[in-house]
């Protein structure tokens, strides 16, 4: 069933369909061949498993059909090798979790329910489900399949584990090589976005990295938890590799990694990898860890090493304003999170809430509708009309003061020397105030652009049903290497409250009359299509990994989540004590993004979620010992 589901997601791809089944088919193809490969396959391929900007996809992407794909191939194998051995299944789940099958299902199906129960209100339940079936993976933040966008980061974890019990033999080794690999693409990815959009060496422009993580078209913070939990496994590459080309190999990884970590300038990151690598230092001080290179040469390498980060680090510093500024600003932030929080709380009203949660994913909707400090800055509605069309209802912010805005967007490629022109066929019921821009941006952070804010109604269109709307600004310009390169991000946004137009084509035309939008009629649905968040990004995210799982799931959420952390590290705090050097590696990369989450939520970010699913699911193959 995995297998298919997954095939069947890559022929249904909207952009690549047979480079998505034949990449598809070599996972599944690998994972039968090798399954204890899973522990490599996924941390490598995760960071940069989505292709949401293109795609349109929203409730699942790549990365589930990564996962799909590899457990229908590991189960295949397990499958074949017990029918042609006939023998019983070897390789069972450690007795030390095997309480999370019978306590987290659950747990996860009432927290699903009750975020479907939440999201329908009113309507009945075959309702609830057609429109579900009718989004497919489309979708928002404030609608019914959040619950299962939420949800399926732990099931995926579930469904996971005895397959990869079944492969727990060297299963941390190997962790650790796909978790190198992963932070690999990520600091390329890290490199490329900078070398276009700011400079490797700026550090004065109000711009932090996101690399591969589209999850934070709304924020959030999906690379500093991704960032906290892979460092750990950084420091143990250089610390054990062998004099020669492989410790200069981790060296420059970990230059690499330390240079995406200073570029998020995210001050919780900050703190959570100086503490980890001390606490690492000391652990193995402690435990009486020693390298396996323990040369006078590595020392100095090591010392080396040490002396370079240092100097990247004030390079940064030093080198521009913008992580002063950071710095200075951190007990006012602090403060902004506190009543964050403290508005967060606020949404639990009853016992029942206090206990079981609002529900699954449901956090945006009661955030955005009952605090008036994070009402929407807009709102995106696919829907069909009566022919079956698709069309856009683009709304403006729920509320007079809401700030920041929401923007329709897609990416495009810039053409140099000219002005851009946008082209709508939509209907207003009254005249709005519509912005319509083209940057030059990744994803979060705006560079040079045209753009135009203008009062529209229905008598403003052509006689052709069209509104236009000339671009003003700059010209963009192609002077410097990376502009080549750079790619825009087109926009579409309603300024004025309580305001919705609803569009059934856009165009947009460069300055040789060309239309460059792909999807223009909308004939394919979100297909291209996606949307950003500017200026406020409270209402999607908790910023607390307790507080969120608190608030979406209750203290029965908590308390599992709590269990199932605990049990971990204890088992690798064991293991460590009878001198196993990846006991100490593991456990370091989960307090790692435990501290993290005391700034940060990611249980809502589905890739990330998965990771950390991952070290706590390894914990207990760090030399685990035979079962009868």
């Amino acid at each position: 069933m995995c297998a298919a589901a997954s095939l069947l997601g890559g022929a249904q791809h909207p952009i690549a369909p047979t480079l998505a089944l034949s990449s598809l088919s070599a996972v599944l193809v690998w994972a039968i061949w090798r399954p204890a490969d899973l522990w490599l396959m996924l941390p490598a391929l995760l960071p940069v498993a989505s292709f949401t900007p293109w795609t349109g996809w929203w409730l699942v992407d790549e990365s589930d059909l990564l996962v799909l794909g590899v457990m229908g191939g590991a189960y295949l194998r397990w499958g074949y090798d017990v029918w042609v051995r006939d023998a019983t299944p070897f390789g069972r789940t450690p007795a030390g979790i095997r309480w999370a099958y019978w306590v987290l299902p659950p747990l996860l199906l009432l927290g699903v329910w009750r975020g479907l129960d939440d999201a329908r209100g009113l309507a009945a339940w075959p309702g609830l489900l057609a429109d579900l079936w009718a989004q497919g993976p489309y979708g928002d933040y404030d609608l019914p399949g959040n619950t299962l966008r939420v949800a399926k980061s732990m099931a995926w974890g579930l469904l996971l584990m005895p397959i990869l019990y079944r492969s727990c033999e060297n299963a941390p080794l190997r962790l650790a090589r796909g978790m190198l690999t992963g932070l690999l693409c990520v600091g390329v990815a890290v490199l490329w976005e900078r070398a276009l959009y700011v400079g490797w060496f700026d550090f004065s422009t109000n711009y932090r990295t996101v690399a591969w993580f589209w999850e934070m078209h709304v924020g959030g913070g999906a690379i500093d938890a991704y960032l906290a939990m892979a460092m750990p496994f950084a420091w143990w590459a250089v610390w054990s590799a062998p004099h020669g080309w492989r410790w200069h190999a981790a060296a420059a990884l970990v230059l690499l990694a330390t240079y995406a970590v200073l570029t998020t300038y995210s001050r919780g990151l900050y703190l959570t990898v100086i503490i980890t690598a001390v606490g690492m230092a000391a652990w193995a001080h402690h435990y009486q860890f020693k390298a396996p290179d323990a040369t006078l040469w590595h020392r100095r390498a090591m010392a080396w090493l040490l002396a370079l980060l240092v100097i990247e680090t004030l390079g940064v510093w030093v080198g521009g304003a913008f992580m002063s500024d950071r710095l200075s600003r951190s007990n006012v932030d602090m403060h902004q999170r506190l009543a964050h929080w403290k508005r967060g709380l606020s949404l639990l009203h009853t016992p029942g809430q206090w206990v079981m949660g609002v529900g699954v994913g449901r956090l945006p909707e009661h955030y955005s509708t009952q605090i008036d400090e994070g009402a929407s800055p807009g709102q995106i509605r696919w829907m069909r009309d009566t022919e079956g069309r698709y069309e856009i209802q683009l709304s403006g912010p729920s509320r007079a003061n809401a700030k920041g805005e929401l923007g329709l967007t897609q990416e495009v490629a810039l053409e140099p020397a000219g002005h851009y022109k946008v082209r709508l066929r939509a209907h207003v019921d009254h005249s709005i105030w519509l912005k319509v821009q083209l940057c030059e941006q990744y994803l979060l952070y705006t560079g040079q652009c045209q753009l135009r804010t203008r009062q529209i109604a229905d008598a403003n269109k052509t006689a052709d049903g069209w509104f236009v709307l000339p671009l003003l600004g700059l010209a963009f310009e192609r002077t410097d290497f990376g502009a080549a390169w750079r790619q825009g991000i087109f926009s579409v946004k309603v300024l004025q409250a309580n305001a919705n137009v609803e569009i059934t084509a856009i165009e947009l035309i460069d300055p040789k009359g060309r239309q460059v939008l792909k999807n223009a009629d909308l004939e394919w649905g979100p297909r291209y299509w996606g949307s950003i968040a500017y200026g406020n990004f409270l209402p999607w995210h908790m910023d607390n990994l307790l507080l969120e799982v608190l608030i979406e799931r209750g203290l029965l959420g908590v308390l599992a989540l709590a269990l199932v952390v605990l049990r971990a590290l204890l088992q690798v705090l064991g293991t460590a004590q009878r001198g196993e050097p990846l006991a100490l590696l593991v456990g370091a990369s989960i307090l790692a993004a435990m501290m993290e989450g005391m700034l940060v939520s990611f249980v809502e970010i589905p890739r990330v979620s998965i990771v950390l699913w991952l070290l706590l699911i390894v914990s207990f193959c760090v030399k685990v010992e035979p079962q009868a």
